[in-house]
């Protein structure tokens, strides 16, 4: 059964390098950018490796492999999660990879979609376990 959780979350670390400098605009950086997650239902942290084209309009897309250290439903463990976006269509998602979850986390499957507005940053995480025995 699928159940769906809401994780608003904070960014604990932006550490940029920009990777072509051949042209001043877009820019093309790999960021390492963590987060925390504190909530009843889902807490720990993620470290992920970002991949960004911002212009200087101010518009960017980016594309990031996250691996989440997190207890969910009391189960602690990790799993990676790609997921992706462009700032014009204002959402990002993702999917978790299938079996790379760990631990009490093996089996885990879902997918991610970000947002950010106002009330700040949150994600929207629709996810199930397998039988893995």
């Amino acid at each position: 059964m699928n159940k769906q959780l809401t994780i608003s979350f904070q960014v604990t670390a932006w550490e940029e390098e920009h990777k072509d400098e051949t042209t001043e605009n877009p820019t093309l950086s790999r960021i390492k950018v963590k987060k925390s997650f504190d909530s009843e239902a889902f807490k720990g942290e993620s470290v992920g490796e970002l991949l960004m084209c911002a212009s200087k309009n101010g518009a960017a897309g980016y594309t990031v492999m996250d691996r989440f250290h997190v207890e969910i439903e009391n189960r602690q463990g990790s799993f990676v999660a790609v997921h992706g976006g462009m700032t014009d269509e204002m959402k990002a998602s993702g999917k978790i990879v299938p079996g790379s979850g760990t631990d009490e986390l093996e089996g885990i499957g879902g997918t991610l979609e970000f947002k950010s507005d106002e009330k700040g940053k949150a994600i929207i995480f629709d996810y199930s376990f397998e039988d893995v025995n």
